[in-house]
């Protein structure tokens, strides 16, 4: 369970990953080894999953989408290697309620994001697609 040094680590982390462990014992007030201990037991209970270099699309033509896909009858594990296949689509996620599985897309255009959304009408047991196109980013804590 985390506890208060563990939740400021975590957030400092997601903030800015590339923080030295010197600079995160610092704002913490902990040891940089206690704070090199904290780092590496929540890396190994999986609480830290990984450090990422997020990259952005051209703002002028990128164009980010949540694709809602209901399947009759439900096929997630079917399309999860065409789902692999699309390096546009950044997070899917199964969900409860009418919808199965939520798509996060962030093509460099309208042509593309068109073309993904094609791709996915031959995708097995695919019941209906519904495209919420982003049109602010509000927080972005990636």
């Amino acid at each position: 369970m985390a506890d208060q040094y563990d939740q400021k680590i975590l957030a400092l982390l997601v903030e800015d990953a590339r923080l030295s462990v010197s600079d995160i014992s610092r704002q913490v007030n902990l040891s940089r080894s206690a704070v090199t201990d904290r780092i590496r037991r929540m890396e190994e209970i999986g609480t830290i999953t990984g450090y990422h270099a997020h990259t952005s699309v051209s703002k002028e033509e990128g164009v980010t989408a949540y694709l809602a896909l209901t399947f009759r009858p439900l096929s997630c594990d079917l399309v999860q290697p065409l789902i692999d296949a699309i390096p546009e689509v950044k997070l899917a996620h199964s969900i409860s309620g009418d919808v199965d599985l939520m798509v996060l897309v962030q093509a460099a255009s309208m042509t593309r994001l068109h073309q993904i959304r094609s791709e996915m009408d031959s995708w097995p047991n695919l019941d209906k697609v519904v495209t919420h196109m982003c049109l602010a980013k509000r927080l972005d804590r990636w």
